[in-house]
């Protein structure tokens, strides 16, 4: 998450306790510092695209696309499709 190359500025900013306990557990989870955790969230709002959703996203699709495949082959494709465009928008 670091980058060396960009110049980082200070940003004095009050947050809610509970948002602040919540950022603290996920810098201490990952083993990072607070301040790369919330850059993360800001850069990656309204959307926090994480590895974690991606994968959501993408079983969401492969079980939805299991289920049509043996009885409704068009509609599988387009599932699929769609699936494909929506992982083209997110990159």
């Amino acid at each position: 998450m670091k980058d060396q190359k960009t110049k980082k500025v200070p940003l004095p900013l009050k947050v809610p306790e509970a948002l602040f306990n919540e950022i603290d557990r996920e810098a201490k989870e990952k083993g990072i510092p607070r301040s790369d955790v919330a850059l993360y969230r800001l850069q990656h709002y309204p959307i926090p695209l994480t590895p974690e959703l991606m994968v959501e996203l993408q079983d969401a699709g492969n079980s939805k696309y299991e289920e049509l495949k043996p009885d409704q082959p068009q509609e599988a494709i387009k599932i699929q499709k769609g699936v494909m465009k929506l992982w083209k928008l997110l990159k």
